[in-house]
């Protein structure tokens, strides 16, 4: 073999190892992190200390900021929405799907190729992705949350400072919008509780109401003159209108203080929880602000007797004879019912003031935003339920 062959021969040899230690030096995490294996295992011992969910948009603006307190979770960011309360179940299932998650395939470390995959960092004004970290931790959780994969549970990540990027088997709600991150329930009063609403709204005031709870319809007191309802149920979408109602949105009380309502209500339970409304339209928004009492005397009026326990008949007779003697008294005695069996009803008097109490410290400093299909049915103007 000549000496030209042999020299051609140790510089391939040259050149195949070193394209061996490119590779490999190249492609780490494929060999460093087997498929299948968690996103952050470590996040399963420290989940428990995350006191912060803060997400960063493009230009790596901080949109939200979720902080945990002592009342639970609240936003702490952006300003006009800070301590309002957050969606807790939302943050648990972004904690435990950051938790669970597991590397499908391991996609591109070019930096060119990041945006297709919307993980390139979002510092960048047009970033696609948004950024997802993590506070109150020992080790730093910090994570690109790029597009949805394939398939119904699948997003495309870059931890950051790395350049691998990554497909993962979990659906983040990684949801940059701080809307979308508040707790959405209002009030929810069924129509089995609703006795009357007086309405401000429309060229009328009215008054729509039950005399007891057997009624199926409301009826409407002082009608205009020569003027009837459409149907004798035509009033009774009222009974439903403050049942399972949430928000779009909030915003400071305080930005309309000085701003007349447009619109009034007043809804009261059988059981004395007494909602007061007033209502605003606003660049196509409709906007609410609730606030509650309790009316001992309405609750008083309507008062339904609790099934008294089994008892033996000695009991039963005194308990009669003490309901007799004191013809027919709310409370205990009416109904010959303890106490405390009344308090465990579903909407007894404490239940209701622990009810009106928990609504005013919710809504007391806001006004909400709602959809408009409910503040329709809340200000319904008389003259909607009137024939022509």
């Amino acid at each position: 073999m000549t000496a030209r062959k042999l020299l051609t021969l140790g510089v391939a040899a040259v050149v195949v190892i070193a394209v061996a230690l490119w590779v490999a030096n190249r492609t780490p995490a494929s060999h460093s992190e087997a498929l299948g294996a968690l996103l952050y295992p470590g996040l399963r011992e420290e989940v428990n200390s995350v006191d912060a969910v803060r997400i960063h948009a493009a230009g790596d603006a901080r949109a939200v900021e979720l902080r945990r307190a002592d009342e639970g979770w609240q936003i702490a960011h952006p300003e006009d929405r800070a301590g309002y309360p957050a969606d807790e179940a939302k943050i648990r299932r972004l904690l435990l799907a950051l938790t669970q998650a597991r590397l499908i395939e391991e996609k591109t470390s070019n930096p060119e190729n990041y945006a297709a995959l919307g993980v390139e960092d979002v510092s960048a004004a047009d970033a696609g992705g948004v950024r997802v970290e993590l506070g109150g931790t020992s080790t730093a959780f910090d994570l690109i949350v790029g597009k949805r994969g394939p398939g119904a549970k699948s997003t495309y990540v870059r931890r950051v400072n790395e350049p691998a990027s990554w497909l993962i088997d979990a659906a983040l709600e990684a949801d940059a919008r701080p809307q979308n991150w508040l707790a959405r329930d209002i009030v929810d009063l069924t129509a089995d509780r609703v006795q009357s609403a007086e309405i401000a709204a429309g060229k009328t005031p009215y008054t729509a109401a039950k005399a007891s709870r057997a009624d199926a319809d409301f009826k409407i007191e002082k009608l205009p003159r020569g003027k009837q309802l459409r149907s004798p149920s035509a009033a009774n979408g009222l009974a439903t209108a403050l049942a399972n109602l949430t928000l779009n949105d909030v915003r400071p009380a305080a930005e309309l203080e000085n701003e007349k309502p447009q619109a009034r209500a007043t809804f009261r339970t059988f059981d004395g929880l007494v909602a007061q409304l007033k209502g605003w339209e606003q660049d196509g928004k409709r906007l609410l602000a609730i606030s509650a009492t309790f009316d001992e005397a309405q609750a008083q009026r309507f008062h339904l007797p609790t099934a008294a326990p089994e008892s033996n008949a000695e009991e039963r007779d005194a308990a009669e004879s003490e309901s007799s003697s004191d013809n027919g008294a709310a409370g205990s005695a009416a109904s010959g019912v303890p106490a405390s069996a009344q308090d465990d009803a579903p909407h007894s008097p404490e239940k209701v003031r622990a009810e009106v109490a928990a609504l005013n410290a919710r809504a007391g400093a806001w006004v909400f935003e709602i959809p408009q299909y409910k503040y329709d049915a809340i200000f319904k103007p008389l003259e909607d339920m009137l024939e022509d």
